[in-house]
């Protein structure tokens, strides 16, 4: 089995675009013609920041996560890669596919074996009543979600819809497959510079809008 995961990840390493990694660029709050948060979301309905808050922009169209403070662009991480199955508002235990939604940073680990990890807290209480609301979670799933997000403040990670999402670097992987395909399990990977540059500006409350 190992030997041909090892065969399949050669393939497409190989077949796999070749799509440059470019270098992080960053931008001081104050500087002349820093894109705004208008020009950037794309018709995704905007959320309401105050001035001075510190938010995380993912565009996965675009390849592309920014940091504002307020609608000011501060920091670009010009490409990136999500699940190997896609994204999606709704995603479940095993799906490899990147949540859609508004989030918030709800844990920091710093001994990831990424690098660096910030957990967002998919699912959201919205999702997850959406999700059974839609037949898409039983309720005995659901009621355990509640009790358990009351009692820890931390969705739970082990009902249908899944969990341990977040943002996290390469650690010892490789920059050269990450930069040719989408690999991960549903989190959304940077390098490990780029996750560095971002632990400047993230922490638990951060809000993370993925679209």
């Amino acid at each position: 089995m190992q030997y041909l995961r090892a065969l399949a990840v050669a393939a497409l390493m190989v077949f796999g675009a070749s799509t440059a990694h470019a270098a992080l660029e960053a931008l001081p709050p104050t500087a002349s013609g820093s894109a705004t948060l208008w020009s950037e979301l794309d018709a995704t309905p905007l959320p309401d920041v105050l001035p001075n808050e510190v938010w995380v922009n993912i565009n996965l169209k675009a390849r592309k996560m920014a940091v504002y403070r307020g609608d000011t662009q501060v920091l670009v991480i010009p490409y990136l890669a999500i699940g190997n199955a896609g994204a999606q508002r709704i995603r479940f235990e095993g799906s490899h596919q990147t949540p859609i939604g508004e989030f918030h940073v709800d844990r920091v680990n710093r001994q990831s074996d990424f690098k660096l990890f910030f957990g967002i807290d998919y699912p959201t209480p919205d999702i997850a009543r959406e999700a059974w609301r839609d037949g898409l979670m039983s309720t005995r799933d659901y009621t355990y979600y509640r009790n358990y997000l009351r009692q820890h403040g931390l969705p739970p990670a082990d009902t249908a819809l899944g969990g341990s999402i977040g943002i996290h670097g390469l650690g010892a992987r490789s920059a050269r497959l990450h930069s040719q395909m989408d690999w991960t399990q549903g989190c959304i990977a940077v390098t490990n510079a780029e996750i560095e540059a971002l632990d400047r500006w993230v922490n638990v409350g951060t809000r993370v809008v993925i679209h």
